[in-house]
């Protein structure tokens, strides 16, 4: 009965779309072949256990739906185990979740990041149980499922432990509304982090320049923004024309510029001393940080040694073109530079200097998202926990597929993928920005070269109305919950 719900559910959200199962299946084919299909589970069967979770038998089935520009189904969810590692290890994971609970993993993944929401809306209205949990967009439609009442609060979600280490409870607490959790976080999630990437063979040549390499300079809390424009500097090496010269700098600066604000531990927006949310960026603790950074970063725009875009994916001097000594990717982007001859390596955003302690990495994909319409809380929280519990070995095998013998050769890159894990973060501000005013792009518009803004006149033109904006938001979702 949920797979006939579902497809009416799908039917009634994007009435235009005819393929909609057929799409949203990773293998292009509308049958679900999943883990545990023709399979028994038997009292034979055993398996390292999640806490205070007893074996049984559900014999249902979990529908994950995927948000998918920025979550990948294969990063999520195996149709079969085919052979390379990730696929393995996935399908491994949801095997543990059968065996154990009787529960049958079934991933299906959007069409479009701008219909997404309403597929997940429509579950809820209809009451289909297509869907047991979402990953959601980094911003896309966050803001209307937690201000309309159509998400589930992980607060008392049975078989859920927020206190275990597998969940991001940090995370969770930065984006906690009247202390309800309406948007989760934790191991399960694979991430689409933006990190630097450096030219190995290029870094080798300013060796003799550098006290200590790169990565020392990580671990010792000495990879600062003045760090990395200097490093920057030492790169460019002028041969006559864009299309010909070495630069220190390159990349997109439009959405991974905002990871310098939270890298540098500036919240765009925070919970003030009252309890209320509001515009933080240049508050009395961040103002003069900000002032600072802004004038770095718009010194980087405009030097010789950087090449850097506004809002263009098209880049002049693309990292590929083996022409820039670093640039700005997300984890996601990793695997295609693999497909080129460059030796790359990776490093987290630089803190802002050494009196910062911890890195800040900005995580740019899905939060857990589950429907406030639920067949069965007790599977779905028990299956959420699972899930969650089993990512280790998940998170090992999306390492080794996502840099190959880059990790696997360097225990360095690996080390730095682990600080970035570890450090991940979100900002309010950037997660609901449609409830902000959209000030999640404050950062590229003040620093661009071609927008000409001026951080004070944006920080009075938009301040005012973000935080009446703030407030509504607060108070539409305390009402809608608490009813």
């Amino acid at each position: 009965m949920k797979l006939k719900f579902r497809i009416i559910a799908l039917i009634l959200a994007i009435l235009s779309v005819f393929t909609v199962l057929v799409a949203c299946d990773s293998s292009g084919s509308s049958e679900e072949t999943t883990a545990g299909d023709n399979q028994e589970v038997t009292e034979d069967q055993t398996t390292e256990v999640a806490p205070n979770i007893e074996k049984k038998n559900y014999d249902d089935t979990f529908y994950l739906y995927l948000e998918r520009s920025g979550n990948p189904i294969e990063h999520y969810w195996a149709e079969e185990s085919s052979g390379d590692v990730l696929s393995a290890a996935l399908f491994a994971r949801q095997e543990e979740v059968f065996n154990y609970l009787g529960v049958t993993v079934h991933a299906w993944a959007s069409i479009a990041e701008e219909d997404y929401s309403e597929v997940f809306k429509t579950a809820v209205k209809t009451k289909s149980g297509a869907i047991d949990m979402m990953t959601t967009h980094v911003s896309i439609g966050v803001d209307g499922l937690v201000s309309e009442g159509f998400l589930r609060t992980f607060n008392d979600m049975p078989g859920i432990d927020l206190e275990a280490d597998y969940w991001n409870q940090e995370f969770m607490d930065s984006l906690a509304i009247d202390d309800m959790y309406l948007l989760g976080f934790n191991d399960f999630n694979i991430l689409f982090t933006h990190v630097i990437t450096f030219n190995k063979t290029l870094l080798e040549k300013y060796d003799d320049a550098l006290d200590k390499s790169i990565y020392e300079l990580v671990d010792d809390r000495e990879w600062t923004m003045t760090q990395m424009i200097d490093l920057a500097k030492l790169a460019f090496i002028n041969n006559g024309s864009v299309d010909k010269n070495q630069y220190g700098f390159t990349g997109l600066q439009w959405v991974p510029w905002c990871g310098f604000l939270e890298g540098c531990g500036i919240k765009l927006v925070d919970m003030n001393d009252e309890g209320n949310y509001v515009v933080s960026y240049f508050n009395e603790e961040s103002k003069d940080k900000t002032i600072a950074l802004v004038v770095m970063l718009k010194d980087l725009v405009s030097a010789e040694y950087s090449c850097v875009d506004y809002k263009s994916f098209d880049l002049t001097v693309p990292f590929t073109s083996n022409r820039a000594l670093m640039t700005l990717s997300s984890t996601n982007q990793l695997p295609e530079y693999l497909h080129y001859d460059i030796d790359f390596g990776i490093v987290p955003y630089p803190l802002y200097d050494t009196n910062q302690t911890e890195y800040h990495s900005l995580q740019w994909g899905g939060y857990i998202a589950i429907p406030a319409y639920l067949e069965d809380e007790e599977m779905v929280g028990e299956t959420l926990e699972m899930l969650a519990y089993f990512s280790d070995d998940v998170q090992v095998a999306f390492y080794q597929k996502l840099l190959g013998k880059q990790v696997a050769d360097n225990p360095d890159d690996r080390r730095m993928l682990e600080i970035v894990w570890d450090s991940v973060c979100t900002d309010f501000g950037q997660t609901f920005e449609g409830a902000a005013n959209d000030m999640l792009y404050m950062l590229p518009y003040v620093t661009s070269t071609t927008s000409g803004g001026e951080l004070t006149q944006y920080y009075d033109s938009y301040t005012g109305s973000a935080n009446r904006s703030l407030s509504n938001f607060v108070k539409k979702v305390v009402r809608k919950y608490n009813k």
